[in-house]
Order: C-alpha cells, then sequence, then structure tokens
C-alpha cells in the first residue's frame, strides 16, 4: 500500500469497521510519519497501526527514529513487512 497508506484512507477504513495502516515509508522523515498520525487520528476515534516495511537498500531508512515516532504517538497496532530485521540498523 505504499504510497496510499496515508490518513485519508487509513482513517476510511477504520471508520468502517475494519483496521486502517499508514505506511511509515510513504512518510518522507520521521516527523512527517508523526503528523500523518495525528491528522488520522482526527479523522477517526477507531484504532488504526502502522506499517513498518523492511526491504534491501544501500541505504536505509532511519528506521529506528520511525519506530521512536510510533511508539511516541502512542500507536498500538505495528505491521511489518520484508526481511526479518533483527535489529533496526
Amino acid at each position: 500500500m505504499q504510497h496510499v497508506g496515508t490518513a485519508p484512507l487509513a482513517s476510511a477504513v477504520s471508520n468502517a469497521g475494519g483496521l486502517g495502516i499508514l505506511t511509515a515509508l510513504t512518510q518522507p522523515t520521521p516527523e512527517d510519519l508523526r503528523k500523518e498520525i495525528i491528522k488520522c487520528r482526527a479523522m477517526t476515534h477507531e484504532p488504526f497501526g502502522v506499517n513498518m516495511t523492511f526491504l534491501p537498500a544501500l541505504r536505509l531508512p532511519p528506521y529506528k527514529e520511525y519506530a521512536q515516532v510510533i511508539i511516541e504517538e502512542g500507536v498500538k497496532v505495528v505491521e511489518t513487512a520484508g526481511n526479518n530485521r533483527k535489529t533496526m540498523c
């Protein structure tokens, strides 16, 4: 759901009774993810989650920083995809 897992879709799914999912790496920075979580929370009072996709790359995204934002914002559901990462770095 890369590039479509944003607050409008995630909140609509949650409001319809499903579990809406934001995709973390759709957001260019961890702070942009924070803004998207806040936006989603304003659009629904239902549960939603965040996806973290772990793919091979020459330059890895700042996974730890994205994870920290998810924790700080109190998101209770995190779904992962891609590689089985033993560490976040």
